[in-house]
């Protein structure tokens, strides 16, 4: 039996708690909450089941000290990185292997040499191994790139682009304060604003893939976009006045020499915003050279909700990783460099 903490329960961390509780190989023995009417609670019970007999906290030195074998770190890592990466270390040096998702947990090097130092060196301390992943960035482009490549002899260009509707995302936080949905074009205020945080999302993600595929990076500029909505919206997260940003795109331009990279991510509000932009929901990745590909990939394919099923995958990206992450020699890994693993299934 697998003990496993759950850390930060919103959208993505509440999916994952669900399925920790439902699975046979997995016990839960810690929950780490931020929301003050959650602290207390019954963790089955906030999962929407029957009680478990673990309370949720929000003591994060209680459970540092405590007992596990791995964390699933769901914090918010893009507007809390120092706090985030200093939870982190502290559980990689208490003993416990942790699983992080968050765009700079993918390869925290590409960042700042020193994320990555701090990481080492906790798993040093506790020998403890860390990978960080996702769905997008943290698998598609990483994972399925490389595959991709076998079938080249040549490639020229890869673009690898997400494109969704974020109208049913609830996180206020996320869209707003860091994404600037809202907010006039103008406003310098949102995190991904400055275009060099906006690049810093999709750097681990052209990082490990140009790893994977042995190429050099020699220059990255980061880009963001944005439509205004003629109209007000309300949606999951809030209210988005008319004449406010209801549609962007940001991501990176990779310079690799003969073979340049694109990583980007597209969001409405709308379906009809920004109409000249790429309209098909879903994640796809391009080959230009000899010979040319595309895959385009739709998670909620039977009109589910693209946002909320795209949660359900990342989470179970983290826990399917659980594995190979208990396998792994203490240190750092991305989904370049730690053992291929798949999901196995229980009968439950």
């Amino acid at each position: 039996m697998t003990r496993v903490i759950q850390w930060a329960t919103g959208v993505t961390g509440m999916m994952s708690l669900r399925h920790v509780l439902a699975r046979p190989d997995l016990e839960l023995v810690g929950a780490r909450v931020y929301d003050p009417a959650k602290v207390g609670v019954d963790a089955g019970v906030l999962g929407g089941g029957g009680e478990v007999g673990v309370l949720t906290t929000d003591d994060r030195d209680a459970l540092i000290k405590s007992d596990a074998d791995i964390v699933l770190y769901m914090g918010k890592v893009e507007t809390d990185t120092e706090g985030c990466f200093a939870d982190v270390c502290d559980l990689l040096a208490s003993g416990k292997n942790v699983v992080a998702i968050g765009s700079r947990f993918i390869h925290p090097r590409s960042l700042h040499e020193s994320l990555a130092d701090g990481i080492e060196t906790a798993c040093r301390t506790g020998g403890s191994s860390f990978l960080g992943l996702g769905l997008y960035p943290g698998f598609f482009g990483e994972s399925l790139g490389p595959v991709l490549s076998r079938l080249t002899q040549k490639t020229d260009h890869i673009s690898v682009r997400e494109v969704l509707n974020y109208s049913t995302y609830a996180s206020h936080d996320l869209i707003f304060n860091a994404m600037g949905f809202g907010h006039a074009p103008e406003d310098t205020t949102p995190l991904l604003t400055n275009t060099d945080y906006a690049a810093s999302a999709w750097i681990g993600s052209a990082t490990v893939l140009a790893q994977s595929l042995g190429l050099q990076i020699q220059s990255v500029e980061g880009f963001r976009e944005v439509a205004t909505t003629p109209r007000a919206l309300t949606v999951a997260a809030g209210e988005i006045p008319a004449g406010t940003v209801g549609a962007m795109r940001f991501g990176v331009t990779v310079d690799c020499g003969e073979t340049t990279m694109s990583v980007e991510h597209l969001t409405r509000m709308a379906d009809d915003l920004a109409p000249d932009w790429p309209t098909e929901i879903g994640y796809e990745i391009t080959f230009e050279g000899e010979p040319n590909m595309r895959v385009h990939l739709v998670i909620g394919s039977h009109d589910e909700d693209h946002a909320e099923q795209g949660c359900l995958a990342t989470a179970m990206h983290a826990i399917n990783a659980i594995p190979a992450v208990l396998a792994a020699e203490p240190g750092l890994y991305d989904v370049s460099s730690i053992s291929p693993f798949v999901a196995h299934w229980t009968n439950r």
